[in-house]
């Protein structure tokens, strides 16, 4: 992303965070578009070039099995599912009502340690709270996050984070986030999240509450 031109910058970046390409469709094959066939007419042609190779493969469809396919998703911890209708044609550039994305949403109980002051128009408020879970007594950074709150949620926030302000760290490891604030790990909020990444911090996390109710060692 945005290496075009530098090409031994990109072989780093490679060899970094290698890319998978993953071929769910195909619009233009034998020197026509097929962007007008069923989708189960050009998932047939898809399957048929046998594409698959070290850093690109042809995902699997699962046709007239949702139940199980929702299950495996959610076994698998993935984000979600996307539904095609066997007879739909592809719109290049529309968001088409023939394909839905279902997300798999989890959530998650965290600890507050911290926020990062927010810009612009949210200016004296928190742009994002730096959250964590407990494990073996240590709270361990598990990411930030910063949507799912009205402004009168994030004002009253704010208080809450002002009050409990301290200047260590509590976390067991420090975040690598500019402009960290620190406070004392006694909120506890629940939130949303798509997975999580191999370190087993949350992808995509959104607020949904705060829990009163809880008591961060409650989460040990």
């Amino acid at each position: 992303m945005g290496l075009a031109g530098a090409p031994a910058r990109a072989a780093v970046m490679a060899a970094r965070v290698p890319a998978h390409l993953m071929l769910f469709d195909v619009v233009h094959l034998g020197g026509r578009p097929v962007t007008g066939l069923p989708y189960a007419e050009r998932r047939e042609l898809l399957e048929g070039l046998g594409l698959a190779g070290p850093a690109w493969s042809t995902p699997v469809a699962i046709v007239g099995h949702g139940a199980q396919a929702w299950e495996m998703v959610r076994d698998a911890g993935l984000e979600g599912l996307l539904a095609k209708r066997l007879t739909s044609r592809y719109e290049p550039g529309v968001r088409s009502k023939a394909w839905i994305k279902i997300r798999f949403v989890r959530t998650a109980d965290v600890v507050v340690g911290g926020w990062v002051p927010g810009r612009g128009r949210l200016t004296g408020l928190p742009g994002a709270v730096l959250v964590g879970e407990k494990l073996g007594g240590q709270l361990h950074y598990a990411g930030s996050v910063g949507t799912g709150w009205s402004r009168a949620e994030r004002t009253r926030l704010a208080g809450l984070l002002h009050v409990a302000a301290i200047d260590t760290c509590p976390f067991a490891e420090i975040p690598p986030v500019a402009g960290a604030q620190w406070v004392l790990p006694r909120l506890v909020g629940e939130v949303s999240y798509a997975t999580r990444t191999r370190a087993g911090r949350l992808r995509h996390p959104s607020w949904h509450r705060l829990r009163p109710d809880l008591a961060p060692g409650d989460l040990a």
